[in-house]
């Protein structure tokens, strides 16, 4: 996605020293905010989430970026004397919480699309029930009446770009195909990214351009690489600026934590680098980290090369490697997820090229239920002591993954175990039978859930993608924390938007948010989550899914001070809309990041 991203700039041995020099004059600051002086927060509801059961407490004291004692007040204070001179701060009754931790979005790829025209069907957190293919022609249409305004490619051609279209949200499923675009347009090159990521859609002048032909213009991800190099590219300017709003948004919604899952999938090191450098900026107010794009072996033999995981260290970084990212298939809501059944819609709706179970992203046995080219990079990951993060949507791939992390953890020879024991994670899981949630506790594996799918598309998965039985398989949460997992929830932003509490409450009430007339109709009601379990899972387990929990999380002695103020209590079973709850403070380290009331964030 990022393959064309400034790329004169990219081709020049001074890059880097121009990065930062840019970064200099869009937050004059050489690092994020430093900690302010010692702190006793007191005058609130206080929960610590502490890993040995969630504590409230009295009061907490922070100094030196770090918790120094959470308890009573009296315990505070004393812990606190020898941190003077401190000051106090009353919370007035609001909640005091670890910072949230959105363990997969994906950063780069998120701050470029938000350049493009937003053809979407989200209203900030909310589904537009109301989305349709008329909307999204309306906004391209109007694009395409001022040519002038739009991105222009090396050879000065104007090109409308749009990102998050998708028909499966539409009152009336349609796909913007290449007719329908070039109905808009016939000269001007018209491509369009499904908020999946997983496939594109391009009018006939767009295919031209990248010297394609594709009939439909449906564009599965290996057309959707040839086509990115031929699109313009933001200047780096632009680019900086998209991070820095991408990220404050973020500390807006209480994250101190997030995790990009999949970087380097387009310019390799050069996006390491380059996130690094944002990261360690006073642009950033976040804790970054991030998993290595690892599906070809070029890429993972890179990674090995150049990086190790930090998994263990206690520095306050603001930026830090910690595993390497495999994608097994593709996407449920857009029919490429890899599944054991064909999809209930498959002959309604369909993605050419691809057949009506979905794809599987290695090379499949004749059977398509193992792939030996997958369990290999999964070995080579895993037997060089990386933690992996495996994207897998249907119910075959997670069969397939599954028998190949069986396949390589059981082989490791005892005494080459690897120390510390590497949290190896599911992305997505979202289509899990009890087998599969049972393999996953034997073989100590943990999932992370795009509860999205539960909220956002729940009930065309429940009506039209899989019908009413295969969707009862659809994250299963409480099934997963019953059979001992640690689960954690994620919004893969740019696929659904930032909110941590939006995902907690998706996991507490399961109403899928695309029923009729406002319907209020759980999916699967039976896996729902009590409110502490889901906190955990966008605090803690979270972190502990990271590697990151002896450092962040929680509210423990000796953690750093990264800190989450909320007008309302999350726990409060009085508090109904959850992803309302206004965000009063958010801390880093220490110091404050985002004010509510001043609107101060680093660097702004």
């Amino acid at each position: 996605m990022l393959s064309k991203l400034d790329g004169e700039l990219f081709g020049q041995p001074d890059w880097q020293e121009q990065v930062e020099a840019r970064l200099q004059q869009i937050a004059p600051r050489s690092r994020p905010a430093e900690p302010e002086q010692p702190v006793l927060f007191q005058g609130g509801v206080i929960h610590t989430m502490a890993e040995a059961g969630n504590q409230t407490v009295a009061a907490l004291g922070v100094a030196d970026g770090r918790i120094v004692a959470a308890g009573t007040l009296s315990q505070v204070e004393q812990a606190m004397a020898a941190h003077p001179p401190f000051r106090r701060i009353d919370l007035q009754q609001r909640t005091l919480l670890p910072g949230f931790i959105d363990p997969h979005l994906h950063i780069l790829p998120s701050a470029l699309f938000s350049t493009w025209l937003q053809v979407g069907a989200f209203n900030e957190q909310d589904l537009n029930r109301d989305y349709s293919i008329e909307q999204v022609t309306h906004v391209l249409g109007e694009a395409l009446q001022n040519p002038d305004a739009l991105p222009k490619d090396k050879q000065g051609t104007p090109w409308v770009l749009g990102f998050g279209v998708d028909p499966s949200l539409m009152k009336v499923w349609t796909d913007p195909d290449q007719a329908l675009l070039d109905g808009l347009s016939d000269s001007v090159p018209i491509f369009l990214f499904n908020t999946s990521g997983h496939i594109a859609y391009a009018n006939t002048p767009a295919q031209k351009k990248a010297g394609i032909s594709v009939p439909g213009g449906v564009l599965t991800e290996d057309k959707v690489a040839l086509m990115l190099p031929h699109i313009p590219s933001p200047g780096l300017n632009a680019l900086l600026q998209s991070l820095k709003k991408l990220l404050h948004h973020a500390a807006l919604r209480g994250n101190t934590t997030v995790f990009d899952a999949g970087l380097g999938s387009a310019k390799g090191a050069i996006e390491v680098i380059l996130l690094k450098l944002v990261a360690n900026s006073a642009l950033n107010p976040l804790r970054i980290g991030a998993a290595l794009y690892s599906n070809t072996k070029a890429l993972m033999d890179e990674w090995l090369l150049l990086f190790r995981p930090s998994l263990t260290g206690k520095d306050d970084q603001r930026f830090s490697i910690r595993a390497l990212k495999l994608v097994a298939d593709g996407s449920n809501q857009g029919l490429t997820g890899y599944q054991t059944h064909d999809y209930a819609c498959a002959c309604e709706h369909t993605v050419p090229g691809v057949g009506p179970k979905g794809l599987f992203n290695f090379k499949l046995n004749d059977q398509g239920t193992e792939s030996s080219d997958f369990t290999q990079r999964l070995r080579q990951a895993h037997e060089h002591g990386w933690p992996v993060l495996v994207h897998a949507n249907g119910d075959q791939a997670m069969d397939v993954v599954l028998d190949s992390y069986a396949s390589v953890l059981e082989s490791s020879p005892a005494d080459t175990a690897v120390t510390p024991v590497l949290r190896h994670r599911i992305e997505h899981a979202s289509l899990m039978t009890d087998d599969n949630i049972a393999e996953m506790a034997r073989l100590k594996l943990s999932p992370s859930f795009l509860i999205g799918h539960v909220g956002y598309w729940g009930h065309v998965f429940q009506q039209t993608i899989f019908g009413k039985e295969r969707a009862q398989m659809l994250d299963r949460c409480r099934s997963a924390l019953n059979a001992g997992l640690r689960i954690s929830f994620h919004s893969d932003h740019f696929v659904t938007p930032l909110g941590s509490l939006r995902m907690m409450q998706q996991a507490v009430t399961r109403i899928m948010e695309g029923a009729p007339d406002g319907q209020q109709q759980p999916l699967n009601a039976d896996e729902r989550l009590e409110r502490l379990d889901a906190l955990r899972a966008i605090t803690l387990d979270a972190a502990w899914q990271c590697h990151m929990d002896h450092l962040v999380g929680s509210l423990e002695p000796g953690k750093l001070a990264d800190l989450v103020i909320l007008d309302q209590d999350p726990l409060d079973p009085a508090v109904d809309n959850l992803r309302q709850i206004p965000v009063h403070q958010t801390w880093l380290s220490g110091a404050v990041v985002f004010d509510q009331k001043t609107s101060v964030k680093t660097g702004g």
